[in-house]
């Protein structure tokens, strides 16, 4: 029990994602419902999973003409030891070897039967063993709709002390006698026959906040076989005849089952299995046919951080059991006519048994992908004076990250960072600032040493603002100087003469100009001490609504939408432009002259207007401020009359609809 504890409790404490987890089968799944997408290439997976289930049958007992009331209870315990590898991204193959036991526990109330009769029978096996592969597609590349083809096939290992359950205890139950088959337990047979084999169709989603739902679809072909000698007795228990009875039965089934789970460090799921058994058709006389299963199920998904996952579950039969149509022909037999094989075949158990009552299972699971890789590698260095080499106590900071910023200790930093690019600053007063973009790769340690130069002396930054088209000074424009050390004032604005002057330390420095209805202007500069620099900067108007830019030295291959390599220049400036006007909506349109059909020229107008947004998108431009669509020829700027007027009319249009919704 502590030991139980113990796991709850560390599964619990994970926050670990319940994914990639095997089902019975073997493939990624829940419990009988297999997941559509496959485990990871390389990855593998282990489970043990076992379910106890519990029936009470009530039953008339006839003993030498005396009839009466009779409930018995039926156990079973199932085991299965299931396997799953993932041979690439598409395939996983899985295995699995099944355990059976079953009991069946007698009322023995009755005095009459108790005289008559023992009140424990059992039977277990390693009985079965089932292969399957898994073939899965995601048609919309995005890991969330999966879609796939199960194959499998089992075949019988062994069926135990016998095929079925035997009476050893002396007397009788008024149903079967000493040392008959008892066929008319829910779980009768050691197994599902000698070979078997079906495939399902696989539909699974995956939504981002942790919903899984799946759908499994197939069909299954089982066959069993039956050789025993059936007995009828009269009222003093003596065999009266007999019927020795070989006797083949195959099933084909469909199967359908699905599974609702959501995913989390404890993952709640549910599932439902349903089996049509095709070939049982006869009526018991009411419109009734034994030829179905039903099963709800579900549980509780317990996941920790060390590949090892517990399933708690439990589970119902939804469909009623009638021992009548299990008997193999028992009762026709005793009633005094001999049955057919049909009639035999009609009331044979199904193959794999008929589920319990009621049922609770724990499974423990191992899976690879589970397993935590290093998340965070360590960052060290020293910082110290580029010029005289000194140890410099400076603060170490980590811009967009959750890290605290450090001082050095005698010029020394370490410190554990997560892996990936991270910004690093590191900084000291009288000195410039270092900033670097750091590769941090999990579960190692990295060395980085920082030499900061002393702020230089400041020389003079100056210049005019103006408008590139009209040459108008503006006034009230913005300059700013990124990147600064501290103490240092980095922003001024133009006068009334678009003139501005700013202090600055020497080396390099990224100056940066804005002013409204204006496309910023970014450029490097070089500060020398104690002289003055000029940077002149002239503006340009930014985009503004309802304007079109039309371009018609954009080329297509030929009754195509692919753009020839001539038309790149063009567009790179295109997509420069709407990256410095960024957040500004632009509709993409087509146009076409006036050769071929009208229809067929739509369509080409709409391919070229999309091949044009795809190359801007390839080049930076954010996708949900671009729209394209299609004119055709109904647009044209000049009649189609030669072919001059031809070209201008073949011709791609940027019309300027506002700013960007979000």
């Amino acid at each position: 029990m502590k030991l139980i504890l113990t796991v709850l409790t560390v599964l619990l404490m994970s926050a670990t994602v319940a994914n990639a987890l095997p089902s019975y089968w073997g493939l990624r799944g829940l419990n009988r419902v297999v997941d559509a997408q496959p485990i990871e290439a390389n990855q593998y997976s282990v489970g043990l999973f076992t379910q106890g289930g519990i029936s009470h049958d009530v039953r008339v007992a006839t003993i030498n003409g005396t009839s009466f009331d009779v409930e018995d209870t039926e156990y079973d315990a199932t085991g299965y030891l299931a396997f799953g590898y993932g041979i690439n991204d598409m395939v996983e193959m899985a295995g699995r070897v099944s355990y059976w036991w079953n009991g069946y526990k007698r009322d023995l109330s009755n005095n009459t039967r108790d005289a008559g009769t023992g009140d424990w029978e059992s039977d277990d096996a390693l009985n079965e063993a089932v292969l399957s592969l898994k073939v899965s597609l995601d048609p919309a590349d995005n890991g969330q709709f999966w879609l796939g083809f199960m194959p499998t096939v089992g075949f019988s290992v062994s069926s135990g002390d016998n095929e079925f359950v035997m009476m050893y205890d002396e007397g009788t139950d008024g149903i079967w006698y000493n040392g008959d088959g008892m066929f008319e337990m829910r779980r009768a047979m050691m197994g599902s026959g000698k070979v078997n084999y079906g495939g399902d169709f696989l539909l699974s989603y995956d939504a981002d906040f942790g919903l899984g739902v799946h759908l499994n679809a197939g069909f299954h072909r089982y066959s069993q076989l039956f050789e025993f000698t059936d007995s009828r007795r009269d009222s003093a228990s003596i065999v009266t005849s007999t019927d020795d009875v070989e006797l083949t039965v195959d099933d084909n089934v469909i199967r359908i089952a699905a599974g609702l789970e959501y995913r989390a460090a404890i993952s709640p799921f549910i599932e439902i299995e349903y089996n049509k058994y095709l070939d049982r058709t006869e009526e018991d006389g009411n419109g009734e046919r034994y030829d179905e299963i039903g099963i709800l199920g579900g549980g509780f998904r317990f996941v920790s951080p060390y590949g090892l996952a517990l399933d708690l579950t439990g589970s119902m039969a939804l469909t009623s059991f009638d021992p009548e149509w299990s008997d193999l022909g028992h009762g026709i037999y005793q009633a005094g006519t001999t049955p057919t094989d049909e009639e035999r075949t009609q009331r044979s158990p199904f193959p794999g048994g008929y589920p319990a009552d009621f049922g609770i299972g724990l499974n423990l699971i191992f899976s690879s992908v589970l397993l935590q890789a290093p998340t965070h590698g360590t960052l060290s260095g020293l910082v110290t004076d580029t010029e005289s080499g000194e140890v410099l106590v400076a603060e170490v900071s980590f811009p967009a990250s959750s890290t605290l910023p450090l001082t050095t200790i005698d010029g020394f930093y370490s410190v554990r960072l997560p892996a990936g690019s991270v910004p690093i600053n590191v900084t000291f007063d009288g000195y410039l600032p270092f900033t670097a973009t750091v590769v941090i790769v999990a579960g190692q340690d990295q060395a980085l040493d920082v030499a900061l130069a002393p702020v230089p002396d400041n020389g003079i930054l100056t210049g005019t603002v103006t408008d590139s088209e009209t040459g108008e000074v503006i006034a009230g424009a913005v300059v700013s100087i990124e990147n600064l050390p501290e103490g240092i004032e980095g922003t001024t604005t133009t006068n009334a003469n678009g003139v501005y002057s700013i202090s600055l330390p020497e080396g390099n420095c990224t100056v940066k100009v804005t002013a409204d209805d204006y496309l910023n202007v970014v450029k490097v500069q070089v500060m020398v001490p104690e002289e003055t620099t000029i940077f002149d900067v002239e503006m340009r108007p930014a985009l503004v609504e309802g304007q079109v830019l039309s371009f018609n030295n954009i080329y297509f291959e030929s009754g195509s939408s692919q753009i020839k390599p001539e038309s790149f220049g063009v567009l790179d400036q295109v997509a420069q432009t709407l990256i410095d006007n960024a957040g500004v909506r632009v509709r993409i349109a087509g146009h076409t002259d006036s050769d071929g059909s009208s229809s067929y020229n739509q369509g080409l107008s709409e391919r070229r207007a999309n091949s044009v947004l795809d190359y801007l998108v390839r080049k930076g431009v954010a996708g949900n401020t671009l729209t394209a669509i299609g004119y055709g020829e109904e647009n044209p700027v000049v009649p189609n009359t030669s072919a001059s007027n031809k070209a201008q009319n073949r011709r791609i249009e940027f019309t300027v609809l506002g700013t960007a919704t979000r």
